[in-house]
């Protein structure tokens, strides 16, 4: 992995975390009604745990919530590239790459990752699966392929 996909993994990981946080930010309250400040709390349990999370000042809840969630995205946005290197179609066909990459990280995190952490498994209602299936491949996954794709070249590379 050279200099360029260690960049275009910074960059895709980054806009993926924003992406994802601004849909978040604006349908948790909207649909679900759930506090945007319950995300980071959710986000840094996974850290220092549900009760630690809950009953510190929300500025240290926000900082910790928030760089799990980037360091979490910045590494997903560096896997999506290795997989970009790997698998020419991805490079053909970006957006439904970054559905299917999306569902992926969303069952790979729900799954695996968050259970070996301190924050509570949370059970899926239609709701708030189908928000977090929204959230993972439209505002996670698709923008990750976009930009790892464009960053890359790979669209250059990649045509007969």
């Amino acid at each position: 992995m050279g200099k360029t996909d260690v960049i275009a993994g910074l960059a895709a990981g980054l806009t993926g975390a924003v992406t994802i946080f601004l849909y978040l930010t604006i349908s948790l309250p909207l649909f679900l009604h759930i506090a945007p400040v319950n995300l980071y709390e959710w986000d840094a349990s996974n850290i220092v745990g549900l009760y630690t999370a809950t009953h510190e000042p929300v500025a240290a809840t926000v900082l910790i919530g928030q760089s799990a969630h980037i360091v979490v995205s910045i590494i997903w946005g560096v896997v999506f590239v290795a997989l970009l290197r790997v698998v020419a179609s991805v490079a053909r066909l970006p957006v439904a790459w970054g559905i299917m990459y999306g569902v992926f990280v969303m069952l790979f995190m729900h799954y695996l990752v968050v259970p070996l952490g301190h924050a509570p498994q949370i059970p899926y209602t239609v709701a708030g699966f189908t928000n977090t299936l929204v959230a993972h491949t439209l505002f996670f996954g698709v923008p990750v392929a976009l930009v790892a794709t464009r960053l890359t070249g790979a669209v250059a590379r990649s045509s007969p």
